[in-house]
């Protein structure tokens, strides 16, 4: 990994939901460099860096010649494959399926070719065999690829499966001026005066 990512990992960060203050900023500025005018550059390619975090989404109901692949669904359940289909019957529903393919085929449902498994699926009554395509819909974005990764590490489970994509933002003229002003000094970390600490507290 890059030495950005080891160095968010072993101390506090904004990236990993730690408070705003010297040290965290300091962290996110360097970093912030790092994918704006260093190294990460050359990983994504584009100095207007922002990145976002998918979850991958299957749509169902295309026609096979315009999907990525097939699907067998079952009232709320879904197969991607006759393999996974097999794989979720029991003893006694594999033996029912196998004995009408043995009387039309003369060989098992494992043994047919991927075309027949597919038809034979598509005339079981309640089953629907229909294309499916992938998608990926945006979570949230950031301003780092390591705040990114630590979302992915903390919420995974909450989702099938996620990814880090980085979008170009030359023309997301707001959020690159406020960028430009981070790296050259503009904007700076200040904290707030001792009475307005007090007042809080």
């Amino acid at each position: 990994m890059e030495k950005a990512m080891s160095d968010t990992e072993a101390s506090q960060s904004l990236a990993t939901g730690h408070p705003l203050s010297a040290d965290t900023w300091s962290d996110f500025v360097a970093r912030l460099r790092h994918h704006c005018n260093g190294q990460g550059v050359k990983w994504h390619h584009t100095a207007c860096a922002l990145f976002t975090v998918e979850q991958k989404r299957i749509d169902y109901g295309f026609e096979p010649d315009y999907a990525e692949g097939l699907v067998v669904c079952l009232e709320d359940r879904s197969w991607l494959s006759p393999d996974e289909y097999w794989a979720d019957l029991d003893e006694d529903e594999r033996e029912e399926i196998n004995r009408t393919i043995q009387d039309r085929n003369e060989c098992d449902f494992l043994e047919l070719d991927a075309d027949d498994q597919w038809e034979f699926l598509a005339e079981l009554d309640d089953h629907t065999v229909t294309g499916w395509n992938k998608r990926w819909e945006i979570v949230n974005s950031h301003f780092t690829k390591e705040a990114a990764e630590a979302f992915i590490r903390r919420k995974q489970h909450d989702y099938p499966e996620l990814r880090v994509y980085v979008e170009s933002q030359y023309y997301a003229w707001e959020f690159e001026a406020i960028k430009a002003a981070i790296l050259d000094g503009t904007l700076i970390y200040q904290p707030k005066p001792a009475a307005d600490n007090a007042e809080a507290a």
